[in-house]
């Protein structure tokens, strides 16, 4: 069974290079340790592919100001303009896929999808109540 391609960028960026900056595209702001707690990748991993977005001006890095351990990350608005640009293409291709099913299987996973909601909900409501 064949999964739908990754749109990527002509950036010659890796699979954990978009991790990062989809991450990052959702906090807006963090540490390399908190990343590398976040992605489950070590410190000295993180590096080269902070490097990488770096060098091409999606994400920046300073010293913090009150500790100079620490390393702070922001993501760039060429890196928010990148995130922005793969999801376009992405809900494209999802509408094109979807557009290929019959309106039966259609009514399934969207009964499928409610279920999975009404699940979810329940959880959150689960971690709310501790």
């Amino acid at each position: 069974m064949k999964g739908a391609p990754v749109p990527t960028s002509s950036l010659p960026l890796s699979n954990s290079n978009y991790h990062v900056l989809f991450l990052m595209h959702e906090m807006r702001h963090s540490t390399v340790s908190e990343l590398s707690k976040q992605l489950n990748i070590s410190r000295p991993n993180m590096t080269p592919l902070l490097d990488k977005l770096v060098k091409y001006d999606l994400v920046s890095r300073k010293p913090s100001e009150t500790d100079r351990r620490v390393v702070e990350v922001e993501i760039t608005r060429q890196g928010d303009e990148l995130v922005r640009e793969i999801g376009e293409r992405l809900m494209l291709e999802i509408r094109e896929r979807l557009a290929r099913l019959q309106e039966k299987d259609l009514e399934r996973m969207y009964s499928c999808l409610n279920e999975l909601k009404t699940i979810l909900l329940k959880l959150d409501q689960m971690d709310e109540e501790k």
